[in-house]
């Protein structure tokens, strides 16, 4: 099948989440295999929430797989600002605009097609090819990947690659081998509220004590112990919530700031949460009382995970980019996080963390769009990516 097709068919399934989830997806994807004689199966840890796991075991050799997510992130409040349906595939020369075009429907349109031809026409030796399609990589992973890595659902491959965009201003910037993860955070200073025309009287309000705080972590710098293989920066981002304040009249007594650290390979989480304790004590002194509270889960410590540049799939996946765009791709640490860090950072299977059509920057937003003729290369880079591991890798 034409991958511009099926991704207009991607493209036209809700799969917003929050949202409509992945039960039609799945059940598309899933049907779409199996009329192609290709083992597909549909894996729910949570009602609604489907992943597709598809195996095409062509004799011996190494065991490859792809690996992209089905669901998108919601249209929300950006629907008037979008020139075109978003659920609708509107290609326009070389550019294709719809929701979830390069995050990441038309990657799993590509290795759905490469999948569909290697089934055809198979090469000698050529080992086991796995798609690994997850739930819930837009808000953690709990029904996706953190699920899969804990069951017998999947697959025993040796290595994984994510089709997450690799451009970010220009198409096909780099290969990603690090995958930041995350530290979020919130800060409640308590002070003494009362009566605002009595201010001097009170001190500073909980608001400006918590803006002291935010100010600080402007200019913090995180411990990394180690440098990565590949060099990466771990990014501070103050301000992410701000809520505090009773009425006009009332000085503020309470308030809470969010904070959350993208995390790079080398960060220990006792350490960086040791110095973040040090700076919000430190900022308030005497004026207040500062209560740190960290998000549960993989929101407040997901750490960074990075695969060796020397792995064998990054070599043939470099020399497939070569051969396909004409150039070597050189390596990078990806701004975000993504199902790295549970696919390589907890089952321990090294991933290449982006490797994709695509341009990060139009992601999460209106007018969300891939080129079309990055579509058609990422299908053949998947494909000769496929065909070289078994023997290589």
């Amino acid at each position: 099948m034409d991958v511009i097709e099926l991704t207009r068919q991607l493209v036209s399934i809700d799969s917003q989440n929050p949202g409509a989830g992945e039960r039609e997806i799945a059940g598309f994807v899933d049907a779409w295999c199996r009329e192609r004689g290709m083992p597909s199966r549909i894996v729910e840890f949570q009602s609604g929430r489907s992943n597709v796991v598809v195996t095409l075991d062509l004799g011996e050799g190494g065991h490859l797989g792809l690996t992209g997510h089905l669901d998108t992130k919601p249209i929300g409040d950006a629907l008037s600002a979008w020139s075109t349906p978003p659920l609708e595939l509107t290609v326009d020369g070389d550019t294709a605009y719809g929701l979830g075009a390069t995050d990441m429907k038309g990657a799993v349109a590509a290795m759905l097609v490469v999948a569909e031809r290697i089934a055809a026409a198979p090469s000698r030796g050529l080992g086991k090819l796995s798609l690994v399609l997850t739930a819930d990589e837009e808000q953690g992973s709990d029904a996706g990947a953190q699920s899969l890595i804990a069951s017998p659902e999947l697959p025993d491959v040796d290595a994984l690659v994510i089709g997450e965009p690799s451009g970010i201003d220009d198409p096909w910037e780099a290969m990603f081998l690090v995958s930041r993860g995350i530290c979020c955070f919130e800060v409640e200073i308590t002070t003494t509220q009362g009566h605002s025309g009595l201010s001097p009287r009170l001190g500073r309000n909980a608001s400006l004590v918590a803006a002291d705080v935010l100010r600080a972590f402007e200019s913090f710098a995180p411990p990394v112990d180690r440098p990565g293989k590949v060099p990466a920066t771990p990014t501070v981002n103050p301000g992410m919530m701000v809520s505090g304040g009773v009425c006009f009249g009332v000085w503020p007594g309470r308030c809470t700031v969010g904070i959350e650290i993208r995390t790079v390979p080398g960060m220990d989480r006792d350490r960086v949460r040791a110095a973040i304790e040090q700076l919000v004590h430190r900022t308030v002194g005497d004026e207040a009382t500062a209560t740190i509270t960290y998000e549960p889960g993989s929101m407040g410590w997901m750490p960074a995970t990075e695969i060796d540049p020397d792995h064998p799939v990054v070599r043939i996946a470099s020399a497939a980019a070569e051969s396909v765009l004409g150039r070597a791709l050189p390596f990078a640490p990806y701004p975000g996080g993504t199902d790295a860090a549970y696919f390589m950072g907890e089952a321990g299977v090294p991933t290449i963390v982006s490797l994709g059509p695509g341009w990060l920057s139009v992601a999460h937003g209106a007018n969300e769009k891939v080129g079309v003729s990055q579509l058609h290369q990422a299908v053949n880079l998947y494909e000769h990516l496929a065909r070289n591991y078994p023997a290589e890798g």
